[in-house]
């Protein structure tokens, strides 16, 4: 069975899934129990977002399945939403003695935080990353865009000098996103941790724009162009503005970005549908159509690309229902891969076998292009997968070298790449034993010399000395082509007292000492 139909089928033993479609999977993250629930945004695996159960609209969280869903609802809380999440943690908002505050939780309802800073009437927290959460505080009769690093007492204003209100909205490598109001229109925005440090990002002409999502350096959102409002890409400059709005729909959105990848939605025939695009309007993706047709519109709030594939979070309004249900759009790569080393370290001269690994097989041989970035090791040029099988197994040989060396073996197939760390290290003794222990003086005894790995073409010299008058050594040994260790004998003389010797084997990159003891 291939890798995509063990997905299928746990996602069918575990969950309702709704729709399949080639390598798009929809699963839907609804609780039982509730009456409406959305998905907000998903990274490694889990998702957040809120769902309203027993009347009660909840912070939730996700491992994929609906039956995995966590409730983060503080106590004594009224109304909570989960909207962001990194690292195991997770951000949103929760009504407390009657007071909107910014919130992060590490998992469980009892983690709740309150990032509310002292003199705030209202705040929220929308995204997070690398330990900071971004969002906004209600300060002194202004809505500032604001900035965490996990307590209340962290908080710092990023709202500009020049503006009247300002709204951060995501939170990714040091920057934050969101938009201000300046001059009566909002401007999308992008600052750098302080007020100071703030960029508008609306392109030249648009009416109105927002920022509500950075990963990547590439930032996302909607700017309102030529009386369209259009989804919208940016790389750090209003200049760099990048219309996203694909031909056809009335109007689009974007609300989330990773690795090349946006989602949002886009308004066809009257209704919304969760859309997904690469950085053009013509890469427009419509995953809407993936759902089934009880499901009228749809949105996308958050997405999150790895080596592995595509989770795309949002919701969709089921007619069956009646009511807004928690969905993830899976879309695993049909050309995804993995590389594998059976050791991340090993001695010069000696082997590692690497391995390239599909996730699925395919009906024709695969080609995998394999190299290296160090004249000290060699790969194969290309490895190829057999018809109907998953994995192959290729050599790579080093050479000899006097210091540790880190390397990189690298495998490609088409745009996809994958690379493991290889350290090379010096053949090295790594042990002395010496037999009989002790020895009677004027006996010989025996020294076995082992090295770490794999003595190459020659043989590997090694020096040996000892500190002892009483004891006669060869002065170099030879570890032979081929073995891993070498064994030499040492005669002794009488002795009237017991006497330790020490045996040194030495090359120049490392040493190592044994001791056997004559008896008179």
């Amino acid at each position: 069975m291939n890798m995509n139909r063990r997905f299928f089928a746990s996602a069918l033993a575990l969950c309702l899934v709704i729709g399949v479609n080639a390598q798009w999977t929809v699963v839907n993250l609804h609780p039982a129990g509730a009456t409406n629930s959305e998905a907000k945004a998903v990274s490694g695996g889990q998702q957040v977002g809120y769902a309203t159960v027993g009347g009660v609209t909840r912070a939730s969280l996700w491992s994929g399945t609906a039956a995995s869903w966590v409730d983060l609802h503080p106590v004594g809380g009224t109304s909570s939403q989960a909207l962001g999440m990194s690292g195991g943690q997770q951000v949103g908002a929760a009504i407390v003695g009657g007071i909107n505050r910014a919130s992060l939780w590490s998992g469980t309802a009892a983690s709740w935080v309150s990032l509310h800073p002292a003199g705030a009437i209202s705040t929220y927290a929308h995204g997070m990353s690398g330990g900071q959460q971004a969002g906004d505080a209600t300060v002194g009769g202004i809505d500032r865009a604001s900035l965490w690093s996990g307590t209340a007492a962290s908080w710092v204003d990023l709202n500009p000098a020049v503006a009247t209100h300002s709204y951060a909205r995501g939170v990714s490598g040091g920057q934050q996103v969101g938009f201000a109001r300046v001059g009566g229109v909002y401007r999308a925005s992008l600052w750098s941790g302080t007020a100071a440090s703030w960029v508008n990002l609306a392109p030249a002409g648009a009416t109105n724009s927002e920022a509500k999502a950075v990963s990547g350096g590439q930032q996302v959102g909607h700017a309102t162009v030529g009386g369209f409002t259009r989804a919208s890409l940016w790389s750090g400059t209003a200049a760099s503005w990048v219309d996203l709005h694909p031909a056809g729909p009335a109007y689009s959105y974007a609300y989330g970005v990773s690795g090349g990848q946006q989602v949002g939605f886009a308004r066809v025939g009257g209704f919304n549908h969760a859309s997904l695009w690469g950085g053009t309007a013509a890469s427009w993706v419509d995953l809407h159509a993936f759902l089934p047709a009880n499901f009228s519109e749809s949105a996308a709030n958050g997405v999150f690309r790895d080596g592995n594939g595509t989770s795309v979070v949002g919701w969709g309004l089921n007619t069956m229902t009646g009511r807004n249900e928690a969905l993830m759009w899976v879309w695993t790569d049909p050309d995804n891969f993995a590389l594998a080393l059976n050791k991340t370290s090993v001695a010069g001269q000696n082997s590692v076998l690497g391995t390239v690994t599909m996730f699925e097989t395919k009906p024709t041989n695969t080609l995998f292009t394999t190299y290296d970035n160090s004249s000290l090791v060699t790969t194969p040029p290309s490895v190829t997968v057999l018809a109907g099988q998953l994995s192959r197994s290729f050599q790579i040989t080093t050479t000899a070298i006097t210091s540790t060396v880190v390397t990189t073996i690298y495998a490609k197939r088409g745009t996809l790449v994958r690379s493991q760390p290889l350290t090379l290290t010096p053949l090295i003794p790594t042990a002395v034993v010496c037999t009989p222990n002790p020895v009677t003086g004027g006996q010989p005894t025996s020294c076995r010399v082992v090295i770490n790995g794999v003595a190459g073409p020659g043989g590997r010299v090694i020096s040996i000395f000892d500190n002892s008058p009483f004891s006669t050594t060869p002065s170099t040994v030879t570890v032979p082509a081929g073995a891993t260790d070498v064994t030499f004998s040492i005669t002794t003389l009488p002795v009237t007292s017991i006497k330790t010797v020490t045996v040194t084997a030495r090359v120049s990159a490392g040493e190592k000492t044994g001791t056997f003891r004559i008896n008179p």
